[in-house]
């Protein structure tokens, strides 16, 4: 039995995985530093289920993928909390995978940016949190502002 397959891509970590925010479609993305983790961009679809009279099974079928927004948490930066407290409207965001795996995922949505709670022993927080007016999809490159 094989414990690897050779013509698969070597998994990578998330080291290296960037966060980007741009105004327009076209101009260059403004990276987004000190980010903690992204959750998922999608959701499955919820369930829907039924049964009938003359079976003991449930049946499933998808339904509707429900709304998620995109809670990210970044290291508190003074430079860039001021900058992005300036932004306002809708912007497109984009997710970069790290560079053996070529996927980069693009939106466009609203946002809230706040400080996030304070612990004892530990770093000072924001809160970034990005909704989506558009479904996410993945594209070739980031726009390079021509």
């Amino acid at each position: 039995m094989a414990e690897y397959n050779t013509a698969f891509t070597p998994p990578a970590a998330t080291a290296t995985t960037e966060l980007y925010y741009a105004k327009t479609e076209t101009e260059k993305p403004t990276q987004v530093f000190g980010v903690q983790g992204i959750p998922a961009l999608t959701q499955p679809a919820d369930d829907i289920t039924y049964r009938t009279l003359e079976s003991t099974e449930e049946f499933g079928a998808p339904g509707v993928k429900p709304f998620s927004a995109i809670e990210v948490t970044l290291l508190l930066y003074k430079e860039q909390y001021a900058a992005m407290k300036e932004l306002s409207g809708e912007l497109y965001w984009y997710v970069k995978l790290p560079e053996s795996y070529g996927i980069i995922v693009k939106w466009k949505g609203g946002f809230s940016f706040t400080l996030a709670g304070l612990d004892l022993d530990d770093m000072c927080k924001c809160t970034l949190k990005i909704y989506k007016s558009t479904k996410p999809e993945e594209v070739a490159a980031l726009p390079s502002g021509a």
